[in-house]
């Protein structure tokens, strides 16, 4: 057969292999994602190396989280720990009466609640981080996101809080800037917003065969263009959903396809 056209994505040549594997790692949990670097399931966030495909599925973002952090500089180390341990409490309390929740994670995300908090943040009873390894000067992005902290002088829990993006990413800061100011204070304890909003998708697996659907309508209208003698051939539908922010609230989600017209 003879090739006519390809369209410039690379990817592993898929006509009949077996999917029984594809979707491994894809849990079905709420992910961030960042304007700057798209990510895959499998192998965590990754630099952008180029464009994505033309191709794929643009849609609004499920949610919108923001990094918040809640410090006492109180003198004694153990009072501290129980002043930012009663404000996040009361911001776990807070967050549920207000449809919001808090979280952990900086690239999947745990929901925070009054049964695991301990397990979250093991440095409130005085236990390492679970997986933490001392010499790693990179350290694990999911407990720098989400970590207790004490230098001394100074208690640290650092989280997220997320609401439903159900409009514009205006209305989202405000709601977060409004609960943030809502949870009462314990002693010396304060609660600050950090850094910028981020937006989150929930199981992108379920996007999949949507994706499929739009990948096989495209090839199929170029490949009209050539005429009954011509076919298809499909590379790249076995590799890991991607996805990047696009807009303020909406994100594009995409297989590193290819496909070319050949004839028969």
């Amino acid at each position: 057969m003879k090739a006519i056209a390809v369209a410039a994505f690379a990817g592993l040549f898929l006509f009949a292999s077996p999917l029984h594997a594809q979707d491994e790692g894809e849990d079905g949990g709420e992910l961030v994602v960042t304007a700057m670097r798209q990510s895959s399931l499998s192998a965590g966030p990754i630099a952008i190396a180029a464009d994505p495909p033309v191709i794929g599925l643009k849609r609004q973002a499920d949610s919108a989280v923001r990094t918040i952090e809640i410090v006492s500089d109180s003198r004694e180390e153990g009072l501290r720990r129980r002043e930012v341990e009663a404000m996040l409490i009361a911001a776990i309390d807070r967050a549920k009466a207000s449809g919001m929740s808090l979280v952990t994670g900086q690239f999947q995300l745990a929901e925070v609640t009054r049964e695991n908090l301990r397990d979250q943040f093991p440095g409130l009873s005085g236990k390492p981080a679970a997986g933490r390894d001392e010499d790693d000067d990179d350290g694990d992005e999911n407990e720098r996101a989400a970590a207790f902290e004490d230098d001394g002088s100074t208690a640290t829990i650092r989280l997220k809080v997320k609401t439903k993006l159900d409009g514009s990413l205006g209305g989202a800061h405000e709601k977060i800037a409004r609960f943030v100011s809502s949870v009462p204070p314990s002693g010396r304890a304060q609660i600050h917003q950090k850094g910028e909003l981020a937006l989150t998708i929930i199981n992108p697996a379920q996007y999949r065969d949507r994706i499929y659907t739009l990948i096989a309508e495209g090839a199929k209208h170029a490949q009209s263009f050539y005429g009954p003698d011509y076919g298809l051939e499909i590379r790249g539908l076995d590799q890991d959903i991607a996805w990047k922010q696009v807009s303020n609230t909406e994100v594009f989600l995409y297989l590193p396809y290819s496909f070319t017209v050949l004839k028969n």
